[in-house]
């Protein structure tokens, strides 16, 4: 059998990977193996040709894996699919490309490099956000420390070189010479990044801690308001929030709040709820989110608000935010600066759902020195718990404890190294009240220091490499 006709074997492991590679079946060691094999598939073909194929298998992929994920259907779900494999595989092309002339194990940085380049321009202009990125399908928390010195960017990095690394020791038949020089250039910065992580891990956390408890809502009331829209109901449930905010506040809770647009209810009606709800946060010395789904007069015409507000155990109305990101089809945007308070237990912020896949967003918080971010969010089935553990990225980049409260999804707290300390899941349970012993104090990272520098270092080295191999190519 020629090494052509073996190529196609690598296409056909690459491309049953690609299936657990992302999305709604992710196993983390696909993430490895899809580009591993696809990138030696390519060696074999003619670029194009090997190109296109990459491209077919990414598309078909993409349809299974993304769907019920990607809140999209018919013609233009297809299309994005197409689009996100286009993407990709143009990076397996450009790699393929450069490798021809770059032989050194240089080269082995120029998928990897080009890969966080793809996904940084991605991330930054994509209405999406980081939500599909390949740094989301990693579970092994020592590796998803050097989030907080790099960004998602390093664990993108980390992934891809070593499929890239692995190509390059293949290309040379896995002579001793090359392999004790891969364990010079990548095995050592790869130890020293799980041996960061593994520190980082054990190194301890401020004992003193406080009680959060986040609130959900009943399967019964969360039909009624989808369904039935009765404006009796939908009022039982609102009191029925301010009810279970007294029961936390026997069990202990300092902070409440809810999932997003736990309370619904008219313009008309605002005042008089936030009203009643000054009056269990001074009674109870609770500091009290209120996620509001607030519909104006001229619905549905006029898209309805959703913010939280934040009330102090004085009564006093702290902050309102809006949420920035909505879920594409949903309106009115907020001006997307973030809001803090400070308090015995910490510096606290809230964002709301969709605005933690946005790291640019988030980043404003690295000059607040938040402690705590409480996230009210409101997810499906299919993103359980996919969409959370995205949040948690945002923690360990930023170094700030956690909690997110999801109606239809995985509600869950963490630290600032993205470590769980609490959770329950919608489908799972009739429990309504999620209680979270939330350290005080964040950490102050690396990354939110310096932002990111990494994305910028791969797309300064691709073009030093692309020049480099233009002037190669014409000097021949």
């Amino acid at each position: 059998m020629t090494k052509n006709n073996y190529s196609y074997i690598y296409l056909l492991i690459g491309f049953v990977s690609l299936f657990f590679f992302n999305g709604r079946w992710i196993l983390p060691i696909a993430a490895f193996v899809a580009p591993l094999f696809l990138i030696r598939f390519l060696r074999y073909q003619k670029p194009f040709i090997g190109f296109l194929f990459i491209v077919l298998a990414g598309w078909i992929s993409n349809i299974f894996i993304w769907k019920g994920m990607i809140p999209m259907s018919g013609f233009f779900y297809y299309f994005l699919m197409f689009m996100m494999s286009l993407s990709t595989a143009l990076i397996f092309l450009i790699d393929r490309v450069y490798s021809q002339r770059l032989k050194g194990i240089i080269s082995t940085f120029i998928f990897p490099s080009a890969y966080v380049i793809m996904d940084y321009i991605v991330i930054s202009t994509n209405p999406s956000g980081s939500y599909g990125t390949l740094a989301h399908t990693q579970t092994s928390l020592p590796l998803l420390q050097i989030i907080s010195v790099t960004g998602i960017w390093g664990v993108i990095f980390i992934i891809t070189w070593t499929s890239s690394m692995i190509n390059w020791l293949w290309d040379y038949s896995f002579q001793k010479s090359k392999i004790n020089l891969a364990l010079l250039i990548y095995g050592i910065p790869l130890l020293s990044i799980i041996l960061f992580g593994q520190v980082r891990l054990f190194t301890d956390i401020e004992d003193e801690t406080v009680r959060v408890a986040s609130i959900n809502i009943s399967k019964d009331a969360l039909h009624n308001r989808f369904n039935a829209k009765i404006d009796s109901l939908v009022e039982k449930s609102n009191n029925n929030f301010l009810t279970h905010c007294e029961i936390a506040a026997v069990s202990g809770a300092k902070i409440v709040f809810g999932i997003e647009t736990v309370i619904s209810l008219h313009k008309d009606k605002e005042n008089e709820f936030i009203e009643k709800a000054k009056v269990i946060a001074q009674k109870d010395s609770l500091y009290l989110g209120l996620p509001m789904e607030v519909i104006p007069e001229g619905f549905p015409e006029v898209r309805p608000e959703n913010k939280i507000i934040w009330i102090s155990p004085k009564g006093q109305i702290l902050y309102t935010y809006h949420k920035a990101k909505p879920t594409p089809g949903e309106g009115n945007y907020g001006d997307g600066i973030i809001k803090f308070f400070d308090s015995p237990y910490g510096r606290i912020s809230s964002s709301i759902c969709f605005d933690m896949d946005f790291p640019a967003l988030i980043s404003q918080v690295n000059k607040m020195n938040i402690d705590i971010m409480l996230v009210p969010g409101n997810d499906w089935q299919e993103i359980t718990p996919y969409h959370t553990y995205v949040a948690s990225a945002r923690a360990i980049e930023q170094g700030f404890n956690m909690v997110r409260a999801a109606s239809r999804g995985f509600s869950a707290s963490s630290n600032y190294k993205g470590q769980l300390l609490s959770s329950m899941n919608y489908y799972k349970t009739e429990d309504l009240i999620l209680y979270s012993d939330l350290p005080t104090k964040g950490q102050k990272t690396i990354y939110s220091v310096l932002g990111d520098y990494f994305a910028w270092m791969c797309i300064v080295f691709l073009i030093i490499i692309s020049a480099f191999f233009i002037k190669q190519k014409f000097e021949k």
